[in-house]
Protein backbone atom coordinates (compact mmCIF):
# COMPACT_ATOMS: atom_id res chain seq x y z
CA UNK A 1 0.00 0.00 0.00
CA UNK A 2 1.31 3.31 -1.24
CA UNK A 3 1.42 6.68 1.74
CA UNK A 4 -1.33 8.04 -0.48
CA UNK A 5 -3.51 5.47 -0.28
CA UNK A 6 -2.84 4.96 3.52
CA UNK A 7 -3.61 8.89 4.21
CA UNK A 8 -7.25 8.74 5.78
CA UNK A 9 -9.57 11.55 4.37
CA UNK A 10 -10.18 13.29 7.31
CA UNK A 11 -6.11 13.14 8.10
CA UNK A 12 -5.60 14.61 4.79
CA UNK A 13 -8.29 17.41 5.73
CA UNK A 14 -6.73 18.01 8.59
CA UNK A 15 -3.15 17.89 7.31
CA UNK A 16 -4.46 20.58 4.51
CA UNK A 17 -6.14 22.80 7.27
CA UNK A 18 -2.90 23.06 9.13
CA UNK A 19 -0.52 23.85 5.83
CA UNK A 20 -2.60 26.66 5.37
CA UNK A 21 -2.55 27.93 9.00
CA UNK A 22 1.19 27.51 8.96
CA UNK A 23 2.09 28.80 5.54
CA UNK A 24 -1.39 31.23 4.68
CA UNK A 25 -2.05 32.83 8.14
CA UNK A 26 -3.23 36.17 9.68
CA UNK A 27 -0.62 36.62 13.02
CA UNK A 28 -2.76 37.38 15.76
CA UNK A 29 -2.64 38.56 19.14
CA UNK A 30 -4.84 36.59 21.52
CA UNK A 31 -6.01 36.62 25.15
CA UNK A 32 -3.06 34.03 26.01
CA UNK A 33 -0.59 36.35 25.27
CA UNK A 34 1.27 33.76 23.58
CA UNK A 35 0.40 34.78 19.82
CA UNK A 36 -0.90 32.47 17.15
CA UNK A 37 -1.52 31.74 13.59
CA UNK A 38 -5.10 32.03 12.13
CA UNK A 39 -7.24 31.05 9.25
CA UNK A 40 -10.90 32.02 8.90
CA UNK A 41 -13.79 29.45 8.04
CA UNK A 42 -11.68 25.87 8.20
CA UNK A 43 -13.54 22.94 7.23
CA UNK A 44 -13.38 19.70 8.20
CA UNK A 45 -15.82 16.96 6.33
CA UNK A 46 -15.87 13.28 8.17
CA UNK A 47 -17.77 10.09 7.71
CA UNK A 48 -18.00 7.62 10.39
CA UNK A 49 -18.55 4.91 7.39
CA UNK A 50 -14.91 5.00 6.83
CA UNK A 51 -13.62 4.52 10.80
CA UNK A 52 -13.48 6.60 13.71
CA UNK A 53 -11.67 9.67 13.02
CA UNK A 54 -8.56 9.48 15.27
CA UNK A 55 -4.89 11.46 13.92
CA UNK A 56 -2.57 8.43 12.90
CA UNK A 57 0.33 10.93 12.40
CA UNK A 58 0.31 11.11 16.15
CA UNK A 59 -0.77 8.84 19.24
CA UNK A 60 -4.13 10.23 20.71
CA UNK A 61 -4.66 8.72 23.98
CA UNK A 62 -8.22 6.98 24.62
CA UNK A 63 -9.42 8.16 27.86
CA UNK A 64 -8.82 11.05 27.28
CA UNK A 65 -11.79 11.44 24.70
CA UNK A 66 -13.70 8.86 26.21
CA UNK A 67 -13.02 10.94 29.47
CA UNK A 68 -14.32 14.17 27.94
CA UNK A 69 -17.77 12.65 26.64
CA UNK A 70 -18.73 11.03 29.48
CA UNK A 71 -18.68 14.44 31.68
CA UNK A 72 -20.00 16.09 28.70
CA UNK A 73 -23.21 13.72 27.86
CA UNK A 74 -23.43 14.11 31.83
CA UNK A 75 -23.89 17.79 32.28
CA UNK A 76 -20.90 17.67 34.75
CA UNK A 77 -18.98 21.31 35.33
CA UNK A 78 -16.74 19.75 37.58
CA UNK A 79 -12.97 17.83 36.50
CA UNK A 80 -13.36 15.32 39.35
CA UNK A 81 -13.91 13.12 36.58
CA UNK A 82 -10.54 13.97 34.66
CA UNK A 83 -8.55 13.88 37.86
CA UNK A 84 -10.29 10.57 38.63
CA UNK A 85 -9.08 9.08 35.55
CA UNK A 86 -5.75 10.76 35.41
CA UNK A 87 -6.81 13.61 32.03
CA UNK A 88 -5.19 17.17 33.16
CA UNK A 89 -6.81 19.02 29.85
CA UNK A 90 -8.98 21.05 31.89
CA UNK A 91 -6.74 21.46 34.71
CA UNK A 92 -5.51 25.28 34.09
CA UNK A 93 -8.87 26.37 34.17
CA UNK A 94 -10.73 24.97 36.82
CA UNK A 95 -10.84 27.09 40.19
CA UNK A 96 -9.30 25.78 43.48
CA UNK A 97 -12.44 23.33 43.92
CA UNK A 98 -12.18 21.79 40.46
CA UNK A 99 -14.69 23.79 38.98
CA UNK A 100 -15.52 25.68 35.75
CA UNK A 101 -18.88 26.91 36.16
CA UNK A 102 -21.94 26.27 33.82
CA UNK A 103 -20.02 25.34 30.65
CA UNK A 104 -20.58 22.87 27.88
CA UNK A 105 -22.35 19.62 29.08
CA UNK A 106 -24.57 22.16 31.78
CA UNK A 107 -26.00 24.01 29.09
CA UNK A 108 -26.38 20.86 27.23
CA UNK A 109 -28.73 19.52 30.14
CA UNK A 110 -29.83 22.23 32.37
CA UNK A 111 -29.35 25.75 29.58
CA UNK A 112 -29.65 28.94 31.87
CA UNK A 113 -30.07 27.31 34.88
CA UNK A 114 -33.78 26.60 33.69
CA UNK A 115 -34.13 22.72 33.56
CA UNK A 116 -33.78 23.11 29.98
CA UNK A 117 -32.25 19.34 28.62
CA UNK A 118 -31.16 20.03 25.02
CA UNK A 119 -30.28 16.54 24.53
CA UNK A 120 -33.18 14.99 25.75
CA UNK A 121 -35.49 17.03 23.46
CA UNK A 122 -33.26 16.42 20.57
CA UNK A 123 -33.54 12.83 20.97
CA UNK A 124 -37.23 13.30 21.49
CA UNK A 125 -38.05 15.77 18.44
CA UNK A 126 -35.83 13.44 15.81
CA UNK A 127 -38.12 10.46 16.73
CA UNK A 128 -40.96 12.39 16.66
CA UNK A 129 -40.47 14.58 13.64
CA UNK A 130 -36.86 13.43 11.56
CA UNK A 131 -37.46 15.47 9.04
CA UNK A 132 -37.47 18.50 11.18
CA UNK A 133 -35.20 21.85 10.72
CA UNK A 134 -34.92 22.66 14.47
CA UNK A 135 -32.80 19.57 15.82
CA UNK A 136 -30.37 21.79 17.54
CA UNK A 137 -28.45 22.05 20.74
CA UNK A 138 -26.80 25.48 21.47
CA UNK A 139 -24.31 25.72 23.74
CA UNK A 140 -23.30 29.58 23.85
CA UNK A 141 -25.58 31.04 26.42
CA UNK A 142 -24.65 35.22 26.87
CA UNK A 143 -26.19 35.53 30.23
CA UNK A 144 -24.15 32.93 31.57
CA UNK A 145 -21.02 33.64 29.29
CA UNK A 146 -19.13 36.03 32.60
CA UNK A 147 -19.75 32.38 35.16
CA UNK A 148 -17.35 30.25 32.74
CA UNK A 149 -13.80 29.64 33.21
CA UNK A 150 -13.52 29.92 29.36
CA UNK A 151 -16.73 30.24 27.09
CA UNK A 152 -18.06 27.40 24.64
CA UNK A 153 -15.39 26.98 21.70
CA UNK A 154 -17.89 24.43 20.01
CA UNK A 155 -21.11 26.18 20.35
CA UNK A 156 -23.80 24.63 18.10
CA UNK A 157 -24.84 21.44 16.79
CA UNK A 158 -27.37 20.66 14.08
CA UNK A 159 -28.26 17.15 13.30
CA UNK A 160 -30.02 16.07 9.82
CA UNK A 161 -31.79 12.78 8.93
CA UNK A 162 -31.13 11.02 5.38
CA UNK A 163 -33.05 7.60 5.06
CA UNK A 164 -31.78 5.42 7.95
CA UNK A 165 -28.41 7.86 8.27
CA UNK A 166 -27.80 10.91 10.51
CA UNK A 167 -25.68 13.38 10.16
CA UNK A 168 -24.18 16.38 12.20
CA UNK A 169 -23.12 20.16 11.68
CA UNK A 170 -21.14 21.88 13.94
CA UNK A 171 -19.94 25.59 14.78
CA UNK A 172 -16.82 26.23 16.40
CA UNK A 173 -15.66 29.57 17.28
CA UNK A 174 -12.33 28.85 17.82
CA UNK A 175 -10.43 26.17 17.07
CA UNK A 176 -6.68 25.35 18.32
CA UNK A 177 -5.39 23.26 15.76
CA UNK A 178 -2.85 20.61 17.46
CA UNK A 179 -3.75 20.41 20.74
CA UNK A 180 -7.92 20.89 20.39
CA UNK A 181 -9.17 19.96 17.48
CA UNK A 182 -8.65 16.66 17.51
CA UNK A 183 -9.93 15.52 20.56
CA UNK A 184 -12.64 17.82 19.86
CA UNK A 185 -13.57 15.76 16.45
CA UNK A 186 -13.66 12.45 18.69
CA UNK A 187 -16.16 14.01 20.88
CA UNK A 188 -18.28 15.28 18.19
CA UNK A 189 -18.35 11.70 16.48
CA UNK A 190 -18.74 10.03 19.83
CA UNK A 191 -22.14 12.72 20.62
CA UNK A 192 -23.05 11.41 17.23
CA UNK A 193 -22.83 7.79 17.91
CA UNK A 194 -24.24 8.68 20.77
CA UNK A 195 -28.00 10.39 19.44
CA UNK A 196 -27.84 7.99 16.12
CA UNK A 197 -28.07 4.39 19.00
CA UNK A 198 -30.99 6.46 20.67
CA UNK A 199 -32.78 7.30 17.94
CA UNK A 200 -32.39 4.23 15.35
CA UNK A 201 -29.68 5.93 13.02
CA UNK A 202 -26.94 5.14 11.13
CA UNK A 203 -24.23 7.72 12.52
CA UNK A 204 -22.63 8.77 9.15
CA UNK A 205 -21.68 12.41 8.52
CA UNK A 206 -19.38 15.11 10.77
CA UNK A 207 -19.46 18.38 9.08
CA UNK A 208 -17.55 21.41 11.16
CA UNK A 209 -16.95 24.75 10.54
CA UNK A 210 -14.26 26.51 12.43
CA UNK A 211 -14.19 29.93 12.26
CA UNK A 212 -10.95 31.36 13.79
CA UNK A 213 -8.92 27.97 13.57
CA UNK A 214 -5.14 28.81 14.72
CA UNK A 215 -1.92 27.44 15.80
CA UNK A 216 -0.20 28.23 18.86
CA UNK A 217 3.46 29.68 18.53
CA UNK A 218 4.10 27.39 21.24
CA UNK A 219 2.82 24.19 19.31
CA UNK A 220 4.53 24.93 15.79
CA UNK A 221 7.49 23.39 16.04
CA UNK A 222 5.26 20.33 17.17
CA UNK A 223 2.72 20.83 14.09
CA UNK A 224 5.70 20.41 11.84
CA UNK A 225 6.90 17.27 13.34
CA UNK A 226 3.33 16.02 13.11
CA UNK A 227 3.28 17.00 9.94
CA UNK A 228 6.64 15.02 8.43
CA UNK A 229 4.71 11.72 10.14
CA UNK A 230 3.36 8.75 7.95
CA UNK A 231 -0.40 8.58 8.41
CA UNK A 232 -2.64 5.22 8.23
CA UNK A 233 -6.37 4.38 7.73
CA UNK A 234 -8.67 5.66 10.50
CA UNK A 235 -9.10 2.55 12.98
CA UNK A 236 -12.29 0.60 13.16
CA UNK A 237 -15.00 0.90 15.92
CA UNK A 238 -17.70 -0.77 17.09
CA UNK A 239 -20.39 1.17 18.79
CA UNK A 240 -23.19 -0.35 21.40
CA UNK A 241 -25.24 -0.03 24.58
CA UNK A 242 -23.48 4.01 24.88
CA UNK A 243 -19.97 1.95 24.90
CA UNK A 244 -17.03 2.83 21.92
CA UNK A 245 -14.33 0.23 20.98
CA UNK A 246 -11.83 1.30 19.10
CA UNK A 247 -9.97 -1.35 16.96
CA UNK A 248 -6.94 -1.78 15.02
CA UNK A 249 -5.60 1.84 16.10
CA UNK A 250 -2.28 2.39 14.34
CA UNK A 251 -0.52 5.16 14.95
CA UNK A 252 2.91 7.66 15.21
CA UNK A 253 4.96 8.53 18.16
CA UNK A 254 3.34 11.29 20.88
CA UNK A 255 4.16 14.32 19.54
CA UNK A 256 3.57 17.50 22.45
CA UNK A 257 2.88 20.93 22.82
CA UNK A 258 2.45 23.40 25.72
CA UNK A 259 -0.86 24.27 26.44
CA UNK A 260 -1.78 28.12 25.52
CA UNK A 261 -3.57 29.34 28.62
Amino acid sequence: MTNTQKISRYEDQYKNILEDCIYDNVERNDRTGVGCYSTFNANLSISLLNGFPLLTGRKMFEKTFKTEFDWFIKGETNIQRFRDAGVKIWDAWADKNGDLGPVYGHQMRNFNDQNIDQMQMLIKNLIADPDGRRHIISLWNPAQLDQMRLPPCYLYFQFFTNGEHLNMFVVQRSGDLFLGIPYDVALFAQILLYVAELTSYIADQIDIQIVDAHIYKTSLSATKEYMQQETYLSPEYEYKNGQLSIINYEHGPVISAKVAI
